[in-house]
């Protein structure tokens, strides 16, 4: 029985022994690598803090765009109930004038008709309701008539002359007609000018959020970008590392294959000279 020589063994063990202690050497390398790719991956998702401040201002600004439509509609809305209110009351300073206006003179029965419509001109303007907004201006149209409501009580018709006795119910209705006429027109250019800002505001919302949209899509693409860049660096220090080992590994088994005796085939000549 022939003995195996020393070299091949001691160079086999070796090499067996290398297989063992690369595996072990190359998963520490590996778990230590990935912890460094995920620390790296943690990094590059962190938003910049110059672009983030970009993208809290714009969703603050179009936060704030969204809050301002419903403020902006129901004021709108009840500018328009507004406007119909005034409409309606002016044809009832219409109806008053009508009460004492057919001749030349006044009567008691006049006088009752006036006094009855009066008071319902001094309530409908007496329930108007005063809308306000911070950017927009009315001229205070509508409080100023309901300034007006205690006058309007107070008007009392006399029993006699239209002109001169009830002169200055004559003036003072005409007035407040002209008031009701303007405030009606302020109220139509009131309700024009916010509907004009509320356009305004979704075409400004618009154009914020295709600018967030673009700076979050391009902060995505950033990070999905960096992120497969450290995929392909760590997948390709791997395999230099396996294909460094693998090459080591093949010079130092054929180093060993090297110091194996030579055993000839069964039956050959050399097999039976020896």
């Amino acid at each position: 029985m022939k003995l195996t020589p020393f070299a091949y063994t001691f160079a086999n063990t070796a090499l067996n022994g290398q297989r063992v202690q690369f595996e072990l050497q190359f998963n520490l390398l590996q778990n230590s690598l990935i912890k460094r790719f995920n620390d790296k991956v943690e990094t590059i998702s962190q938003t910049p803090s110059s672009v983030q401040h970009k993208i809290d201002a714009l969703t603050k600004r179009s936060q704030a765009l969204v809050d301002s439509l419903p403020v902006l509609q129901e004021y709108r809305q009840g500018q328009t109930n507004t406007g119909g209110a005034l409409e309606g009351i002016f044809d009832e300073i219409t109806v008053l004038f009508q009460t004492f206006n057919s001749d030349g003179t006044v009567d008691a029965d006049e006088v009752a008709a006036f006094e009855a419509q009066r008071d319902i001109v001094a309530d409908k303007i007496n329930n108007l309701y005063i809308f306000s907004h911070p950017d927009l201006n009315d001229a205070d149209v509508i409080k100023n008539l309901k300034a007006d409501v205690t006058s309007i009580r107070s008007l009392t018709l006399v029993e006699g002359t239209l002109t001169p006795d009830n002169d200055a119910v004559t003036n003072f209705l005409s007035s407040l007609q002209t008031e009701v006429s303007i405030a009606i027109t302020v109220n139509q250019n009131t309700v024009s000018t916010t509907l004009d800002l509320e356009q305004k505001i979704q075409a400004e919302f618009a154009n914020v959020d295709i600018d967030l949209l673009k700076l979050t899509s391009e902060e995505q693409a950033r990070r999905a970008e960096k992120i497969n860049a450290a995929e392909v660096q760590l997948g390709n220090l791997l395999r230099a590392i396996s294909l460094s080992f693998e090459i080591n590994s093949g010079l130092s088994e054929a180093l060993a294959n090297r110091l194996k005796p030579f055993t000839p085939p069964p039956g050959s000549a050399v097999n039976i000279i020896s």
